[in-house]
């Protein structure tokens, strides 16, 4: 299953890919052969230079991929993967769920040091998910950032999605914010958070309904060994490693109930 979705994602992509090609100069190797060799070392986990060469050199399928990222390429298939799943989602059109997850990353120069893994260096994914779990926004920071922190940034790709006028955003305790819930509520979203029981041990405790959903999400792009922990050495690559995930997820939905 998974190879079908490569293949089909590599098809989906490949008119976005060809647009970055040139009309001089030495003629570019096959595009969608380069992407399928970069969801093998996503799927995989494994090192770039373990690439095997049925997809190309690793020095030129690395090099496509980071041209791909920082030109926008990779988001792009991203929001057009979203826009299709959105099309044909059955979830709940008033519902959403925000969670993080943190993940090692040794190399990486932007990552920070974990206090959930005894300070060893990694990022941290924040997701925004609907009903079904399907991730509509995401992002990636060092791993010693706060979880509220990361809040703003994603809600703004949120509100391209959102269906409703009045969405509820379902959250845990760390997003027990007043700030928090007046950003959300400027995006066109009611930030619903679980009681931070630290800040006011007297006030009523709030559990919102289905925010563990986001939690499978987060497990699903971890089966996905290179988004599980993270040997890359920039913030933008793995970023555009999640998004390409995140693409696979959204398409397989699409391919199983559109």
């Amino acid at each position: 299953m998974r190879k079908i979705i490569a293949e089909i994602l590599c098809k989906f992509a490949a008119p976005f890919l060809d647009l970055l090609k040139k009309k001089t100069g030495r003629p570019q190797k096959d595009n969608e052969k380069a992407l399928m060799g970069v969801l093998f070392i996503l799927d995989t986990g494994a090192q770039w230079e373990w690439l095997p060469c049925e997809y190309g050199k690793k020095s030129t399928v690395h090099g496509k991929y980071m041209k791909w990222v920082r030109l926008g390429v990779i988001e792009l298939i991203f929001k057009i993967a979203r826009e299709l799943y959105l099309s044909i989602s059955q979830a709940f059109p008033n519902w959403l769920a925000v969670d993080t997850s943190a993940c090692k990353a040794p190399l990486a120069k932007e990552s920070g040091k974990s206090p959930v893994d005894r300070g060893k260096r990694g990022f941290k994914k924040n997701l925004i998910s609907d009903s079904d779990g399907m991730p509509l926004a995401l992002g990636v920071w060092p791993g010693n950032v706060h979880d509220s922190k990361t809040l703003e940034e994603i809600i703004l790709q949120a509100k391209e999605v959102l269906r409703e006028k009045l969405t509820i955003l379902a959250a845990d305790s760390a997003y027990d914010s007043k700030r928090l819930r007046a950003i959300a509520k400027a995006n066109g979203l009611v930030l619903h958070a679980a009681t931070n029981r630290r800040k006011n041990k007297d006030c009523p405790v709030v559990k919102p309904k289905g925010r563990w959903i986001i939690e499978r999400t987060h497990s699903w792009l971890n089966t996905f060994r290179s988004v599980k922990t993270c040997f890359l050495k920039s913030r933008e690559a793995f970023l555009g490693f999640l998004q390409l995930a995140s693409s696979s997820l959204l398409l397989r939905r699409v391919l199983v109930f559109g």
